[in-house]
């Protein structure tokens, strides 16, 4: 990917559960930066109780799954979270509600926009971050996806 001054910028990767990748940034001014991301699920639930939304066989559960970019020293730049509350009943599941996060804790980082939908399980945020080095910026993307499986399993 190019941007100009010959910015080489790097690729974001997804990890499930504290795993974390790196890929190295540099550009033509002789700037090297690595980052890597870093992606957790809440350990918290909520239990809710929905009367007329919720059958009373289906157990209800919410989480949290952040993804953290962070500089090489394990400085967090910029996050973005998804959270989703799921019906699950042993035999089916459903996401019945969600709602994003998003926040730049660098000053070279922006939050351009962040946006949420659920589809039957699945609950997808997306974040688009620009990150600016001199005169030069450049947007990233990152799509957070929260599935609950029949049984509740959270992934």
């Amino acid at each position: 990917m190019k941007k100009s001054a010959s910015f080489l910028c790097f690729l974001i990767t997804s990890a499930v559960l504290s795993n974390s990748h790196a890929t190295a940034c540099t550009s033509d001014l002789d700037h090297k930066e690595t980052y890597y991301t870093e992606t957790t699920i809440s350990e918290t639930d909520t239990i809710l109780t929905m009367p007329n939304i919720v059958p009373k066989t289906s157990k209800t559960i919410t989480k949290t799954k952040t993804v953290n970019t962070k500089a090489s020293d394990g400085t967090t730049l910029w996050s973005a979270s998804i959270t989703a509350t799921f019906t699950y009943n042993g035999t089916t599941s459903k996401c019945i509600s969600c709602s994003h996060n998003a926040k730049s804790y660098a000053k070279t980082w922006t939050i351009k926009s962040i946006s949420s939908k659920k589809n039957d399980n699945t609950a997808t945020a997306t974040a688009i971050a620009t990150h600016s080095y001199g005169n030069i910026s450049k947007d990233f993307t990152q799509t957070i996806t929260i599935t609950c499986s029949k049984n509740g399993a959270i992934s």
